[in-house]
């Protein structure tokens, strides 16, 4: 089998199969040959694509500092 036709039979079963949600399929050379294998994908794995993205609204503004402006400006009376 070639490169080319392991990667048709890989693309197909990984399409097609019954067991395509447990297993993947891919190409490897075997020597001067090439071959198809299954590896189990492990539990917990996504293999559909996410449908909707979750919108994130903008955060509000923090609120205005509650310090006297002297305490703002100077650092207030502790400061020496």
């Amino acid at each position: 089998m070639t490169r080319a036709e392991a990667e048709d039979r890989a693309a197909r079963l990984n399409a097609e199969h019954a067991q395509r949600n447990a297993y993947r399929w891919m190409a490897r050379a075997a020597g001067e040959a090439w071959e198809v294998v299954r590896v189990a994908i492990p539990g917990g794995v996504r293999l559909d694509p996410l449908h909707e993205a979750v919108e994130s609204r903008p955060r509000p503004q923090p609120p205005e500092d509650p310090r006297p402006l002297y305490s703002k400006n100077v650092g207030g009376p502790w400061v020496g």
